[in-house]
C-alpha cells in the first residue's frame, strides 16, 4: 500500500501531530507499505501555506490528512474529494472571535464529510461527527512507554514542581499558568517549550517579579524525561478547543506526574481515563487552587499520583504504537 500523509507538522518539527505521524510512518514503513510524509514549510503565526493541496497524488493509494488547517486540510479534502481520502481530525480550532471560529468549524465539518472515512482521538469528537458513516476513534500512543518502567513516584523530591511541556501559542494558555505562579510562589514552575510567544511570555514572568519559573527550550528526549520524573504535576492549561487531547499529560503521569488539565471537550476524556484533576478553562484563580491543594497535601498528591502512573501505565499497554498502526491499516483497507 502507498500512503500519502498530509500534516500540518512533520518531522522533525516537535510536537503532538509530528510525534504521531512519525509513529504511524515509521509502523506503517516496516510493515512494507511505502510511506510519504508532507508539510506546510511555510507559517505566518498560526497560519500555514503550502502548495501541497495542488499536487496530483495519482500514485497513492490512501491520501491520509490531518487536520483542520485551512489552508491545507480544507482544501485537499475539497480538490481531493473523489480520491481515497482518509481524514483525522485533531480539534475544534478556535482561532480569531468565536464567530469567525463557529463560521469556520460548520464550513469545515461539511468538507470532513467528504473524506472516506474519519478518524478521531475520543468519543467526545466522534459524537461531532455522528452523521459521517464511518466514524474510528483511535486513541494516540504514547511515545515514553518504554522508558517509564514501573515509576518510583517517591524518588521525586520538594519544592513542588508543576511542568508545561508544548508550544508557546496563544490556545496553549501559558500566560494562564504564569498568572497561577504569582499565586503559589513556592511552588516551582518548568516550562518547556518554543513559539514565538516566548518573549511575551517571559516579559509577563519578569513582570510578576517570578523567580519560580523557568524556561527550557530545545530540550532533548531524555531531558524531557528527566522532567518528568522531577515534577509532582504536569499542566495542559489551554484556553479553548484548539486543545483536544493532551498526550503530555499520559506522558507525564507515566513518571508519576498528576494531570491537571483545562475542561476542554477530548481533554476531559483523556483525563478521566489517567485519574488526573480538571479545571475551569481560563480561570488562573481555579488553577492556582487547585495547585496549592496538591503542594499542601501531599497524601493527597500520593495517592493520586500512584492512580495517574497505573492508569498511563495501562493506557500504553493497550494504546501502543502497534495498535495505532494496526488500527490505521484497518481503516486504510476498509475504503480500497
Amino acid at each position: 500500500m502507498k500512503v500519502l500523509i498530509v500534516a500540518p507538522d512533520a518531522p522533525p518539527y516537535k510536537g503532538g501531530i509530528s510525534r504521531i505521524t512519525s509513529i504511524l510512518r515509521d509502523g506503517l514503513t516496516h510493515l512494507g507499505h511505502e510511506v510519504s510524509i508532507v508539510s506546510p514549510k511555510f507559517r505566518v503565526g498560526e497560519l500555514k501555506f503550502s502548495t501541497i493541496p495542488f499536487g496530483k497524488y495519482s500514485e497513492f493509494d490512501i491520501i491520509h490528512v490531518h487536520g483542520p488547517t485551512p489552508f491545507l486540510s480544507d482544501l485537499m479534502l475539497l480538490l481531493h474529494s473523489k480520491r481515497r481520502i482518509v481524514y483525522t481530525h485533531h480539534a475544534q480550532i478556535s482561532y480569531g472571535s468565536e464567530i469567525v471560529a463557529g463560521t469556520y468549524r460548520s464550513l469545515h465539518k461539511i468538507l470532513a464529510m467528504k473524506a472516506k472515512a474519519l478518524i478521531v482521538h475520543s468519543f467526545d469528537y466522534a459524537n461531532l461527527f455522528s452523521a459521517h458513516k464511518n466514524v474510528v476513534v483511535i486513541r494516540p500512543p504514547c511515545a515514553f512507554s518504554n522508558l517509564a518502567g514501573d515509576f518510583n513516584i517517591y524518588s521525586k523530591s520538594l519544592p513542588f514542581t508543576v511542568l508545561f511541556v508544548g508550544q508557546l501559542r496563544p490556545f496553549k494558555g501559558v500566560n494562564l499558568l504564569i498568572k497561577a505562579a504569582s499565586m503559589v510562589r513556592d511552588v516551582h514552575f518548568i516550562i518547556v517549550g518554543n513559539g514565538y510567544l516566548k518573549p511575551k511570555l517571559l516579559r509577563l514572568a519578569d513582570k510578576l517579579n517570578l523567580e519560580n519559573v523557568m524556561f527550557y527550550s530545545n530540550v532533548s528526549d531524555d531531558e524531557l524525561v528527566s522532567f518528568y520524573k522531577k515534577a509532582h504535576v504536569v499542566c495542559l492549561p489551554s484556553v479553548n478547543t484548539t486543545e483536544a487531547w493532551g498526550l503530555v499529560l499520559t506522558e507525564g503521569a507515566l513518571f508519576g506526574c498528576v494531570p491537571l488539565a483545562s475542561n476542554l471537550i477530548g481533554v476531559r476524556e483523556n483525563v478521566k481515563l489517567l485519574g488526573g484533576i480538571l479545571f475551569r478553562p481560563r480561570s488562573y484563580i481555579d488553577l492556582a487552587k487547585k495547585i496549592r491543594t496538591l503542594s499542601e497535601n501531599m497524601n493527597l498528591w500520593e495517592k493520586l499520583s500512584q492512580k495517574c502512573c497505573k492508569a498511563a501505565s495501562k493506557y500504553t499497554k493497550v494504546y501502543s504504537p502497534d495498535y495505532y498502526v494496526r488500527k490505521h491499516i484497518e481503516v486504510f483497507s476498509m475504503i480500497i
